[in-house]
């Protein structure tokens, strides 16, 4: 009998990160490792359970920079070296070990795995959003969306039409890539504020994902915590994450990603071996960098690694996804009995972890969800629009102010090392909104000139960029995208006030920083309803 729901989230997303003005821009990477390690294998995994004819339904947000970037054919290109040099150096790789049984077993693992990621890449025509966008058709996936960069929208809120251009050029991109609108929205950062949901109502959305005190800290007191969504006044819902089930996958104690015989992630061939060997598949200027390949599982709190065992990871895998069940399982008997509706367990997590950080995480969602296949137990997979669906009158509150940072609050985006940021970006803000305010019918240059400023003002709001500077990572890359950005946007500003847009360098900005092709710069307008349903 069922007695409850969960409902796994997957949050997708990458900074826009391309750069074909440098011949081996290490940021991209970032992308080539993703789909290699998380999309892919993911995609992979939906395709074996669509084809065992295994029913399930899994949320994934797929933010629309990484949308962007999934689809951008110089970025294909790109990842498609990539993937066939992995490829060479997994072969180079079956001689280099061959004396070695168990470091060649590893190697043939990455060989074939490899060999296995391309063929699902020629099968969706080189474009993983022909995938995602199959299983959205299907009905196993649904995709939300989020802010159109990232952009920690709370924080944005100093200039209103800031926030209805993020939210209106994501509902707009993601509607143009699926052929509809979207249902929900993760909230950047799962961060909220109480101006927000209005703005969410007005463009379509019908739920988000926030952090728990997001809704144990809403005004009523809900009946039933993070076990029930809660609506704002505006009608817009709110799941709140549960802790247990997050724990079970983050906590650096608990978390089943640090068992002794998973993957270790910090040991890498690129970073290992002799510099003439890995020359060709790392970095051009000689930077040291991962190339997938790693022979060593965690085994504990020791500089001295065992070879990595693929049998017993997915031992490990097996035990962990019946862990995850019963888990759910004890935490809705516990429940279920005190609600007048069912109990819904929402488990949002970032899609990066599973496959990247935790190499064998894409393995545990699809054992967990053929384990949920095989056994009787008192829960379904449930995406939040169908729960609404199913139960549609839920407790009107007002959520708390809320993120799933540090502390809770915003000060990971918003502290001394970046504050500097929303100074340089509130001002590109109000100028952007003076032009847009200005200019009606402008010349087709004009025109350009007010989209491409548009775009540059979104680029340097991404959260990432704060992030990045406060947890002190790639700090310099961080830095001068915003300052680039804000640079560009302001020379454009001058340009179109002066009427003396350079049609050459306008081009040349235009081929590189592409996203978002059909922005109307007018989204900025004052009290603007473009792209509203």
């Amino acid at each position: 009998m069922t007695k409850g729901y969960v409902s796994i989230v997957l949050h997708s997303h990458l900074p826009f990160t391309r750069h074909p003005d440098d011949e081996d821009a290490l940021e991209e990477r970032w992308l080539f490792e993703a789909i290699n390690e998380c999309y892919l294998p993911l995609i992979i995994a939906y395709d074996e359970l669509i084809q065992e004819k295994i029913n399930f339904k899994i949320t994934m947000s797929i933010t629309p920079t990484l949308m962007t970037m999934l689809q951008d054919e110089y970025l294909n290109k790109r990842y498609l070296e990539y993937l066939t040099k992995s490829i060479e150096l997994s072969d180079k790789e079956l001689i280099r070990t061959e004396n070695s049984a168990e470091l060649f077993r590893v190697a043939n693992f990455y060989n074939k795995r490899f060999k296995n990621l391309l063929e699902t890449y020629e099968k969706y025509d080189f474009r993983i959003m022909n995938a995602f966008k199959k299983f959205d058709k299907v009905g196993c996936l649904e995709i939300i969306t989020c802010s159109a960069t990232h952009g920690l929208l709370p924080l944005l809120l100093v200039n209103k039409e800031t926030v209805k251009a993020q939210i209106a050029t994501a509902v707009e991109s993601y509607s143009e890539c699926l052929g509809h609108a979207p249902k929900g929205i993760w909230l950047p950062e799962c961060a909220y504020t109480y101006e927000l949901d209005s703005l969410l109502k007005e463009y379509g959305l019908e739920y988000f994902i926030g952090e728990n005190t997001a809704v144990l800290n809403a005004s009523p007191k809900p009946n039933y915590g993070t076990y029930a969504p809660i609506s704002s006044k505006n009608g817009v819902a709110v799941f709140g994450r549960d802790i247990e089930a997050s724990h079970q996958v983050w906590s650096n104690y608990m978390g089943y990603p640090g068992d002794v015989n998973y993957r270790e992630f910090y040991r890498d061939i690129g970073h290992e071996l002799d510099m003439t060997y890995v020359a060709p598949y790392i970095n051009q200027n000689g930077i040291r960098v991962d190339t997938g390949i790693k022979y060593y599982k965690i085994t504990g709190a020791t500089e001295n690694k065992d070879i990595y065992n693929r049998n017993k990871a997915m031992e490990m895998v097996k035990q962990h996804a019946e862990h995850f069940i019963k888990s759910r399982e004890f935490q809705i008997n516990r429940v279920s009995d005190h609600m007048t509706v069912k109990p819904i367990i929402t488990c949002p997590y970032d899609t990066e972890l599973f496959g990247h950080w935790w190499f064998e995480g894409t393995d545990f969602i699809k054992e967990f969800i053929k384990s949920l296949n095989k056994e009787l137990t008192n829960f379904e997979m449930i995406t939040p629009s169908e729960y609404l669906e199913k139960h549609p009158i839920v407790q009107c509150c007002t959520p708390a102010a809320s993120t799933w940072g540090e502390n809770g609050d915003f000060s990971v985006w918003l502290n001394h090392t970046n504050d500097w940021i929303y100074r340089e970006i509130h001002k590109c803000a109000r100028k952007m909104i003076s032009l847009a305010d200005m200019y009606n019918e402008p010349d087709p240059l004009i025109e350009r000139a007010l989209n491409q400023a548009a775009r540059e003002l979104m680029l340097a709001e991404a959260s990432d960029w704060s992030f990045i500077i406060k947890n002190d990572t790639t700090v310099n890359y961080a830095i001068k995208r915003v300052k680039s950005h804000v640079e560009i946007f302001n020379t454009l500003y001058i340009e179109i006030l002066n009427n003396e847009v350079d049609s050459d360098k306008l081009l040349k900005i235009e081929e590189i920083d592409n996203i978002f092709p059909n922005i109307n710069y007018q989204i900025y307008k004052s009290n603007s309803n473009l792209i509203k349903e």
